[in-house]
């Protein structure tokens, strides 16, 4: 009986590991149907490379001999006909756009599409089947039936070269990116106001000259912007791509089944082809960056651009831009004011209908559709144009309910230029704050679809603007890892999405792009924090916790920094006296994403009350009259809910601790963002404390210096004193009240505040 009970549980051990096998690393974006299978195969030297006899199957064939070489070290044969021990890669199946079937089996690898791109699709997915190095070790595979075909068509990125030139190459990597992800569409930003991007023959003016500007000291590229001559004395910068450049980059993302939608901005943001040939701008009245609607050189020469474009893209799209046109100049201009009269219009906006239908006409001519940003639905839409919605998904469901093709695009999340952590240590963004799982929980669908319009939505960009992304790194950064879950909201039908499943595949996933060489962002494990107060005990208790709830955090509060031996957090952190937190994420006893250091106080209770000489700017509140004493940490943007603000007044308040504490320690932050607000830095700062609130002491009194740094800045004001009772907290910042000259914009300056912290 002992023996046959020990056979039944080496039988039953033996098949569970027969049937667990080699790992099975998630794939991402998630198949649409995926079903493992008992059995395993092993890719070896004898296996062969079945490619279709005609078409690009050699250049498909290519890719994944590359892949196996580099990661397994086995270079495989290739053959056109049926063989056993293969990886085959047929044409055969339904006529749906990208969708594959992907078979492992004793018999080898199937990958069957109609298409070639759904080939490639397929080739994608058994490479991250047979990644990441940590993970899959050798090339076995389980045995597993994939049935895959995307949600939507168009599942793109725009990548802005005008703010920062990337070179040929950069623009290969980030493709490669998209490839890996199964995304299709690549928009490339390639004009815009303070950058001509693309050779043109017929106006060599504007590659010389506005492919190039003046580097000028204090100042970011579009103050006081001016075009300059590659070779001018003094600094210059820019770049563009050569015909040459174009057809190469065109041609490398169709081999990956991408297809380039370039922009030719228009009528606005045109501040580099107008400096080139102002006779285009209007009479000595217009907005300095928008062309003359009523200028008939305008049209001809866009439509002479246009048509050596369309020779260079072979996609059925060009990108027009259409948006934050500055219309007031118009209105004060002859040629555009006989222009309205000729034509009926009535309004500025009618004015830009006008231009965009004209042009449409035009594009159309040359076999290509207009899409151009939401502002080009003021007016009227011409009636073939699509939108591409990024002021929120309001213009793209207007659109679509007109009966018009929409791209949604909105600011957030999809804007990749801004913040994805909260980290003081972040590097620069623009905007506001796109986490990662803002993006992954995006509906490309909006309820306000009128039912039998959906299908209007073509799907989902991303958008990537470069004010302060001057590198490939940087831009990789950005992207990743919210392209990924992008890709996802894209591919994956909303049935087969799972966040949780995600976040479990992310693990797996930042090893396949650390293997790749890929820069990602780990703004999604770096820690957060919750403070609580129980007024029972008067006890404080800090929650400690990442965006996916990944890894461990460990932390310390002797001001050292963390490492693999220190504490590792498992509950909330109590306590009844001041702390200085440094918590840190470890993946795999390696740092990941950025640290925690903060001081949180407990000097304020519930009896604590902030007293305001001047009051705090309704918009800015900072969360109310409690908000300096809350333990909550703004971050270097403006628009952070956690700052308080102060236009042209002083900040000047009394802090009523509620009954004398022992202290030592006072500090507090100021902001400064110059190149993006109103917001200065103080010129004065005072701080005194006080046991009876009548009389006080001065423990600060310090000016402080002018700074022209462009870039956001949080500045410390803290004084340390000896240690003393203290019930009573007066602090004064001096508000330089009026913005200086030298400041890009005029009026009031704003004082913003945060976080008192006593100790």
């Amino acid at each position: 009986m002992k023996n046959t009970l020990l056979l039944c549980f080496l039988i039953v051990v033996l098949m569970g590991c027969q049937q667990a096998g080699p790992p099975t690393p998630g794939i991402i974006p998630q198949p649409a149907e995926i079903e493992y299978q008992q059995g395993v195969f092993e890719v070896n030297t004898n296996t062969v490379l079945v490619v279709p006899a005609t078409g690009n199957g050699q250049k498909l064939a290519e890719e994944l001999q590359a892949f196996l070489k580099d990661r397994f070290r086995l270079d495989l044969k290739t053959a056109t006909g049926d063989q056993p021990n293969a990886i085959h890669l047929v044409k055969s199946g339904t006529n749906v756009p990208g969708a594959y079937q992907l078979t492992v089996s004793e018999s080898g690898i199937l990958i069957e599409s109609s298409t070639e791109q759904g080939l490639f699709y397929g080739i994608q997915t058994l490479k991250q089947l047979m990644s990441p190095q940590a993970v899959v070790k050798a090339p076995v595979l389980r045995f597993v039936r994939i049935q895959d075909k995307p949600a939507f068509l168009w599942r793109g990125m725009m990548l802005d070269v005008s703010r920062h030139f990337f070179p040929k190459d950069s623009v290969k990597k980030v493709i490669d990116i998209l490839a890996m992800h199964k995304m299709n569409k690549f928009h490339w930003h390639l004009v815009d106001g303070i950058g001509w991007r693309i050779e043109t023959e017929r106006y060599p003016e504007l590659t010389r000259r506005g492919a190039w500007r003046k580097v000028k000291a204090g100042k970011q590229p579009w103050e006081d912007f001016e075009t300059a001559d590659q070779h001018a004395e003094g600094e210059v910068y820019g770049g563009y791509y050569t015909k040459a450049d174009i057809q190469e980059i065109v041609a490398y993302a169709a081999d990956r089944y991408i297809d380039i939608i370039p922009e030719i901005e228009m009528p606005g943001h045109s501040e580099a082809a107008l400096q080139c040939y102002p006779e285009l701008a209007c009479d000595g009245q217009g907005a300095p960056g928008v062309y003359c609607a009523g200028n008939e050189k305008t049209f001809e020469f866009l439509q002479n651009i246009i048509s050596e474009v369309v020779e260079l893209f072979p996609g059925e799209y060009l990108h027009i831009g259409g948006d934050e046109v500055g219309k007031e100049g118009w209105l004060q201009c002859p040629k555009c004011r006989r222009r309205m009269q000729v034509e009926n219009l009535q309004s500025g906006e009618e004015l830009q209908s006008y231009f965009v239908k004209r042009m449409e006409a035009f594009i159309h001519s040359k076999g290509k559709k207009l899409i151009g940003w939401d502002e080009i639905l003021e007016g009227g839409l011409p009636e073939r144009a699509t939108v591409m919605s990024w002021r929120g998904v309001k213009g793209g469901v207007e659109a679509a309910n007109a009966g018009h093709d929409v791209v949604l695009s909105p600011g957030s999340p999809l804007y990749f230029d801004h913040s994805q952590g909260k980290s003081e240590f972040e590097p620069p963004s623009w905007g506001g704050y796109n986490n990662l799982l803002s993006v992954y929980d995006f509906d490309p669908v909006p309820d306000e679809i009128e039912p039998g319009k959906e299908h209007h939505i073509l799907g989902g960009q991303a958008n990537l603007w470069t004010e302060q992304v001057r590198t490939l790194r940087h831009a990789q950064y950005m992207m990743l890892p919210r392209l990924c879950a992008l890709s996802e909201v894209l591919w994956t039908p909303p049935a087969q999405k799972s966040q949780s499943g995600f976040i479990e595949k992310m693990d797996v996933h930042f090893d396949r792009l650390s293997d790749l060489g890929y820069h990602f962002a780990g703004s999604a494990l770096s820690p957060d924090y919750e403070v609580a107060y129980d007024k029972g005990s008067a006890t404080f208790s800090l929650s400690l916790k990442n965006e996916l709830g990944l890894y461990e955090i460990r932390y310390t509060l002797d001001g050292s920094e963390p490492t693999m031996d220190s504490k590792r957090y498992t509950s909330p952190i109590t306590y009844t006296s001041p702390i200085e937190v440094k918590a840190q994420c470890f993946r795999k006893g390696i740092p990941i994403g950025f640290p925690l250091q903060k001081l949180f106080s407990t000097g304020f209770g519930e009896q604590c009350e902030v007293i305001y000489t001047n009051p705090y700017h309704e918009t800015y509140s900072g969360g109310g009259d409690k908000a300096l004493v809350n333990n909550r940490f703004a971050i270097a943007r403006g628009d952070d809910p956690n700052w308080q603000g102060f236009p042209k007044k002083d900040f000047d308040v009394k802090i009523d601790l509620g009954g004398p504490k022992k202290l030592s320690y006072v500090g507090l932050n100021f902001f400064q963002h110059i190149s993006a607000t109103s917001v200065m830095l103080p010129t004065r700062v005072d701080i005194s404390i006080s046991e009876d609130g009548q009389s006080f002491t001065p423990v600060l009194e310090t000016s402080v210096a002018t700074s022209k740094e462009r870039d956001p800045v949080i500045k410390r004001i803290e004084t340390a004193f000896e240690e003393q009772w203290v019930a009573f907290i007066k602090i004064s910042a001096t508000n330089r009240a009026v913005l200086p000259d030298w400041h890009i914009r005029e009026g009031d300056a704003w004082l913003f505040v945060d976080e008192i912290s006593v100790k």
